[in-house]
């Protein structure tokens, strides 16, 4: 049986609602710089923390999805050399893990604020603040995140000049 030319169609929506919500997520979180984790700005936390969960989820769903759906994924890419499929597979696979554990984290550095109970009813754990170890984590796995999608959007342009392959049509719906 011949592979098909394009991932299933719910493999192409998560894949890109992934991307919006990344978006939206990296914005949100940059601009925590300039609030306190306060009541009055707990709205904003809990936006970014509920999108980052969503985030995993979908990235969970999508790994099952393609796990369940072996035959029907296009077939890999023909890669330059031994090396060269080592290298994608492990940004493939890091951003998949990364798009996990980074949310997990930041639901834990919120958690350890005691905010979660404000959450179910609870008063608003005043005077707290982020574990900064946690904090760190967070930030350094956003950061690594954010540069392998760089080099994955990278590769998928230079692939395109070296085979001229566009591999977009493989994740598009749009795209025949």
């Amino acid at each position: 049986m011949k592979n098909p030319s394009k991932y299933p169609k719910a493999i192409i929506l998560i894949h890109w609602l992934t991307v919006i919500l990344f978006a939206i997520i990296f914005y949100v979180g940059t601009t925590f710089e300039d609030y306190e984790f306060s009541e009055v700005n707990m709205n904003r936390y809990r936006t970014h923390a509920i999108l980052g969960v969503t985030v995993a989820i979908l990235t969970i769903i999508r790994l099952i999805i393609k796990r369940k759906n072996k035959e029907k994924l296009p077939a890999d890419i023909t890669y330059y050399s031994p090396l060269h499929e080592k290298f994608v597979k492990t940004v493939l696979g890091l951003m998949y893990f990364l798009l996990i554990i980074t949310p997990i984290v930041g639901f834990v550095m919120i958690y350890q604020t005691g905010a979660l109970a404000y959450d179910l009813g609870g008063q608003f754990p005043e005077g707290t603040e982020f574990n900064e170890t946690l904090e760190n984590l967070h930030k350094i796995l956003v950061f690594t995140l954010t540069g392998l999608i760089i080099i994955h959007i990278a590769g998928v342009i230079l692939y395109k000049l070296k085979t001229g392959e566009n591999l977009i049509k493989r994740m598009c719906l749009l795209i025949k």
